[in-house]
């Protein structure tokens, strides 16, 4: 078996369904509205970088910042069900394999992190050790950091205890944090007289915390369901952001319980009339992806306004979120899962395209609400 060849196949298959699903993207209304929305938070940005108290924890708030997205490590392998009756007996010849997903997985999530320096870096200049020297550190230390990472969380996927990796994550999320707060403020976190004791004994630790984790590598064999389920989540979460743009078949559509939100439901008198509204309500709230969309547009369009300094911006603001939440919100009463429920009941056409409407307008005038509310604080 060809592993090279087999792993070149699938990152090839993967890369055209991203080209294609990117085009439908780019076509977007949407996409251009994002692109405005970060022009004028680019025009905005210098003045939000001004307005930051000198007495802040600047450097210890930018290392938390980048070890959460050094720390986070998913892996796409690529897998498929039927590799697990297929490759499981080729387990001890999947190494290159697993080694070319690594390299991989380190590189697209570079990306991120690279934009994430770049976004934070006007922000680094305001910390008084942000010269010579520590610009290139700034620049190089979280990819070192995120490397290891990968690497790290590779190894501790084998533990069958999910207790465990997950005191592994957060053993690495500490070791990552301290590093970057070392590196940020210039040496001077756990120190005494100039001399880095604390850091002496963290990178003592983390050679002891590294060695424990190549212990795991010969201990445990690969646990193929469990990269197959986080494959799963992944290859879903690519679909979710692309139904945003265009409607995705091979989405596998999730409902949630919300108990805590589902009782806002019991609020519309239960009568026959409402019978429409009650039910596209109530599968918004429990949808996965419409629900999960518009509560991200609110809580963020709300942070921004509560940044934007003038008034004008956060009009702007308001009116772009309002746009995007319109736009997505189309999808309720228009999805196949809709239509399957309402079949259910003795509900008319018109009743169901006027509870959609409804449904619609009440959501959008909710996130007009909140963010009014937003504005005047």
């Amino acid at each position: 078996m060809d592993v090279d060849a087999l792993f070149r196949q699938r990152l090839q298959r993967f890369m055209a369904e991203v080209v294609r699903y990117g085009q439908y993207m780019a076509n977007g209304g949407v996409l251009m509205v994002a692109v405005f929305l970060c022009g004028l938070l680019a025009y905005y940005y210098p003045s939000l970088v001004r307005s930051i108290p000198e007495s802040f924890p600047l450097a210890y708030a930018l290392a938390a910042v980048f070890a959460v997205f050094v720390t986070r490590s998913p892996h796409r392998t690529f897998l498929q069900e039927a590799d697990l009756l297929f490759l499981t007996p080729a387990e001890t010849k999947m190494a290159r394999y697993f080694q070319k997903a690594q390299v991989y997985n380190f590189a697209v999530q570079s990306i991120g992190l690279f934009l994430v320096l770049l976004l934070c870096a006007p922000l680094y200049t305001v910390v008084p050790s942000a010269d010579g020297v520590q610009r290139w550190l700034y620049w190089t230390v979280p990819f070192v950091l995120k490397g290891w990472n990968v690497h790290a969380s590779w190894l501790a996927m084998r533990l069958p205890d999910k207790r465990r990796r997950a005191a592994y994550a957060l053993g690495r999320f500490g070791f990552t944090f301290f590093l970057l707060a070392w590196m940020l403020g210039e040496g001077s976190s756990l120190a005494y007289r100039h001399i880095p004791y604390g850091a002496v004994a963290w990178m003592a630790l983390l050679v002891w915390f590294h060695l424990r984790l190549q212990k795991i590598g010969n201990r445990h064999a690969y646990k193929w369901y469990q990269l197959l389920e986080m494959e799963d989540g992944l290859r879903q979460r690519f679909y979710q952001i692309a139904n945003q743009f265009r409607d995705v078949p091979s989405l596998q559509r999730q409902v949630k319980a919300r108990r805590w939100l589902v009782w806002v439901v019991r609020l519309i008198p239960y009568r026959p009339t409402n019978a429409a509204r009650i039910l596209y309500l109530t599968l918004f709230l429990r949808s996965s992806d419409l629900a999960g969309m518009y509560f991200r547009l609110v809580a963020i369009s709300a942070l921004l306004i509560l940044l934007m300094p003038g008034m004008w911006a956060k009009a702007a603001v308001v009116v772009l979120f309002l746009f995007m939440s319109a736009s997505q919100l189309k999808g309720v009463g228009s999805q196949s899962r809709h239509r399957a429920r309402a079949s259910l009941l003795p509900l008319g056409q018109q009743q169901q395209k006027h509870a959609a409407i409804w449904v619609r307008r009440v959501l959008l005038l909710t996130q007009a609400a909140v963010s009014v509310l937003a504005s005047l604080v």
